[in-house]
């Protein structure tokens, strides 16, 4: 009897499974045929070409996924460095650790450019996935989900994280899965859905504590709301809070495997960030300075289309990181369409939730038309500033313009009730959702300020950072854009050595202590065309020595990076007090000591 219900119990399995692709291969097909089609400019080189632009943040995502691997394999845990930071190194940890676990067989395979690329792919098809599994759950709607789906992987502000390098943000399809795992623990409390919850949710915290927040937020508006409603003796559509018991223990369950999941990462993060020795800060008052400075949230940009920034980073600051808010009046106006409909029962508290990302989107002060709004001389403020001011996670937040993340799904999950809406109006569903989603793919890829095709990085490094070793690494200029330099991040990757520079920081101190790299820095960024007739040789001579003590051995130029007479002098300097080791016309190479 037992063996007869255990193969009828397998067959009951292999149905469900058989179904659930017939129901479901057709949308994911169009989900990955949509990501390939974003990710094509690398996919004819995933090992040598990282998608994103080279001067941004693309170089220091690459070597974090190197780094990381590096640690791991070593059995080492990748929170402190001496490679970065020279000489003295410091705390660090690599804020898409998750990412490269999740892609360390890529990473041993091929090396950690395929792996960065790999995980911005798999997360562009994963933000597809989880909007079709949030969407399917709350409007049961194929079609309307799978455009759901394909609305929020083109989010323009997705693309233009794709376009930055900065591959952590990509890790969105983490939020609806969450989301949608606490909706099934709701509808039928019960330890295996709290669990798969908890663990949900920790896994989008551990892959981007800004979405781990989101979900957190939703979570708790839902939560609060069972509970006011069964204290008004109401009972919830799904989660009957009357049986108390049932309910507390999906939460500590639920709360219990997320602790599990993401307390150790997050408290590694939260101690590297506060360390005395951090490579990467990020207290208050820096904060506040990059919310109100440069990360800025145009009210007018979250509804302009083209090509059109404000903040525009690269007149502003010399950078080139778009910063992308821009909804998309084909996801907009549908969305919203909802809220009057037959449907307008369930769809407004999706409206809701994505007005209130769309006010914290705004940050602290009311920014329009490219400056901020003034009433009696004083700024507007926003929510975001209470919330800054109250919490201190929010304190660390220094860009509220992801806070659209939330918009764009809370109005993506909305397109699917459109769907069903009118296929009850006669419309063939398949028809209706290929037509929307047609009309956000162009708004989205050739109407909105994201770049499209995405631009890629030549990871292609000179071949003679193989030879260096026995001591750390100068790359110079160092008076280039910060996340421009950031290049020399790839060219350790091969030769494996300490340099003085830190993540996106924009004076290594060291080298303005030491009088011979100061002297190098002030000669690299004077106007005068050649040397002086009198340099302090003394001071360079004890420079040096302290550099050779310290183990620094190399110092590269960089040709192309200097303007002719800016490295003819700096070149000059160095073949009258270092070995010059190497020039191909491109990179030349100087030693240190004999």
């Amino acid at each position: 009897m037992e063996d007869g219900a255990s193969i009828g119990r397998l067959r009951a399995l292999r149905g469900a499974l058989r179904g659930a692709v017939r129901d479901h291969a057709g949308p994911f097909a169009v989900l990955l045929a949509l990501a390939t089609f974003l990710c094509a400019p690398i996919l004819g080189d995933p090992t040598g070409r990282a998608l994103g632009h080279p001067s941004n943040d693309v170089w220091n995502h690459v070597w974090g996924f190197w780094w990381v691997a590096t640690e791991l394999a070593a059995g080492r845990l990748p929170v402190t460095t001496n490679l970065l930071a020279w000489p003295a190194g410091g705390s660090l940890w690599f804020i898409d650790t998750f990412n490269v676990i999740a892609t360390l067989p890529v990473a041993f395979l091929a090396g950690p450019v395929a792996a960065y690329n790999a995980a911005i792919f798999g997360n562009f098809v994963l933000c597809g996935v989880g909007a079709y599994v949030l969407a399917l759950r709350v409007a049961r709607s194929r079609a309307g989900a799978t455009l759901a789906g394909v609305a929020f992987m083109s989010c323009p502000h997705l693309l233009g994280q794709a376009y930055n390098g900065i591959s952590e943000t990509l890790s969105a399809g983490w939020l609806p899965l969450a989301l949608a795992a606490f909706l099934a623990a709701r509808e039928a409390p019960r330890a295996g859905r709290a669990a798969l919850a908890g663990a949900a949710f920790g896994v989008c915290a551990f892959a981007n504590w800004y979405y781990g927040l989101f979900a957190a937020m939703v979570i708790g508006a839902v939560l609060a709301w069972d509970l006011v409603g069964a204290v008004r003796g109401r009972s919830p559509r799904e989660w009957r809070l009357g049986d108390t018991r049932r309910a507390v223990l999906s939460l500590a369950i639920a709360g219990g495997v997320a602790a599990l999941v993401a307390g150790g990462p997050f408290t590694l993060f939260y101690l590297s960030m506060g360390a005395a020795d951090a490579v990467v800060t990020r207290d208050r008052a820096f904060v506040w300075m990059t919310l109100v400075m440069h990360n800025m949230t145009d009210l007018v940009s979250l509804v302009r289309p083209g090509k059109h920034y404000s903040p525009d980073l690269k007149a502003q600051f010399d950078e080139d990181l778009l910063v992308i808010v821009y909804l998309g009046h084909a996801l907009v106006w549908p969305a919203l369409a909802t809220v009057w409909g037959g449907w307008r029962r369930f769809a407004r508290p999706w409206a809701l939730f994505a007005g209130a990302f769309v006010l914290l989107t705004l940050g602290p002060f009311l920014y329009v038309a490219g400056a901020y709004v003034e009433v009696g001389g004083q700024w507007i403020p926003l929510p975001f500033l209470t919330l800054f001011d109250a919490f201190p996670l929010f304190s660390r937040i220094s860009h509220a313009y992801r806070f659209v993340v939330g918009a764009s799904l809370a109005l993506a999950v909305m397109l699917a009730w459109v769907v069903r809406d009118l296929g009850q109006r006669g419309i063939p569903v398949v028809a209706a959702a290929a037509w929307l989603g047609a009309m956000r793919l162009v708004e989205a890829l050739w109407l909105s300020p994201a770049v499209f095709p995405l631009p890629t990085a030549d990871t292609r490094v000179p071949e003679v950072y193989a030879t260096l070793d026995g001591g750390a690494v100068l790359d110079l200029p160092v008076s280039l854009p910060v996340l421009a330099r950031s290049r020399y991040g790839m060219y350790q990757i091969v030769h494996g050595q300490p340099v003085p520079y830190g993540l996106n920081d924009p004076s290594p101190l060291y080298l303005y202590v030491n009088r011979y790299t100061r002297y190098l820095i002030e000669l690299e960024r004077s106007t005068i065309a050649v040397l002086p007739v009198e340099m302090p040789m003394l001071d360079l001579a004890l420079g040096q020595q302290d550099l050779r003590d310290r183990g620094l051995r190399w110092i590269v130029l960089h040709r192309a990076e200097y303007p002719a007479a800016q490295y003819a002098k700096v070149a000059q300097l160095l073949d009258l007090t270092a070995t010059p080791t190497w020039d191909d016309g491109t990179t030349r190479v100087y030693r240190i000591g004999p």
